[in-house]
């Protein structure tokens, strides 16, 4: 099972939004050091939507080739219908990925049959095992239930599900996942919490950036430290305020920049933070101490 610290990671660019391979370079060396469980490629914060599918196929080759092996692989191939998400995996299916990902498609609302049938074809098609991408800003959201429903299907692997209420983890004992071979991953902010109420793993927007906090507030839940999980929790959370001072890819992309990695992790139309918001950002990440 894929679980633990799954960071999806941010898609550096250049100016001319082409990848920017050194500093991708810096971002995969940065997770692998810091002990990351696998890692999540072209997710919503890789930009999937943004990055030009010629980039889209150069990004997942190139971070395959600096991960050599050394943690397993996620890659998002989200597209709008069951056809085009084979039709886009199968440019990918050359590389060493463990699993893909999906969105359910998200512009017009599907029925629950017709969602069902969506992740069960994906499923019984694509060349790897499948994960659930549930992402509460889409149209088409799947509930608690049928996600339990989905999880009985053998290729579909885990859920990556962003979602606010914990502790319905708790109608779903660790055990009975396990049984079917199904990690249920958390996107939302609260690590700690996640861990807490036994979740498989966490897939976090700033754990790419900042992936020695998250790995170290997952470690720590595990061995029992709830003081050193409170604190880094507290620090994290820190970070995720400072996300919420502007556009959220605006606020980490400053915190891509301030740590060294590269020179932005964002296309166009979005635009860079003022100086001021961009320096009240700086300033709290600073203030956590996450970096010292």
């Amino acid at each position: 099972m894929i679980q633990g610290i799954v960071p999806p990671i941010p898609t550096p660019l250049a100016a001319d939004e082409l990848i920017d391979v050194e500093a991708t370079r810096r971002l995969v060396e940065l997770n692998i050091r810091a002990g990351v469980d696998a890692i999540w490629v072209l997710g919503t914060t890789g930009r999937f939507d943004f990055v030009t599918d010629r980039e889209q196929l150069r990004f997942a080759e190139l971070v395959a080739e600096l991960v050599d092996g050394r943690v397993p692989l996620v890659l998002n191939v989200s597209d709008m219908g069951t056809r085009r998400v084979l039709d886009k995996a199968a440019r990918f299916d050359h590389l060493p990925y463990d699993a893909y990902a999906a969105l359910c498609p998200w512009f017009q609302k599907l029925n629950r049959g017709d969602m069902t049938d969506f992740y069960t074809q994906l499923a019984d098609e694509l060349s790897r095992p499948l994960f659930i991408y549930n992402a509460e800003w889409v149209v088409n959201v799947l509930d608690f239930d049928h996600l339990r429903e989905l999880a009985a299907h053998p290729r579909i692997i885990g859920a990556k599900d962003v979602m606010a209420d914990y502790t319905r983890l708790l109608e779903w004992p660790r055990a009975e996942r396990e049984a079917v071979g199904f990690a249920y991953l958390i996107g939302a902010s609260l690590v700690a919490r996640s861990a807490a109420f036994e979740a498989d793993g966490s897939v976090t927007a700033l754990s790419g950036v900042f992936p020695e906090l998250c790995v170290a507030i997952w470690r720590a839940v595990g061995l029992g430290d709830h003081e050193a999980a409170s604190r880094h929790e507290q620090q994290f959370m820190q970070l995720t305020r400072a996300v919420g001072l502007g556009h959220s890819m605006a606020c980490l992309d400053v915190m891509f920049r301030h740590r060294g990695l590269g020179e932005t992790i964002c296309g166009h139309p979005i635009s860079r933070l003022d100086d001021a918001t961009a320096r009240r950002v700086i300033d709290i990440v600073e203030a956590s101490g996450v970096l010292t």
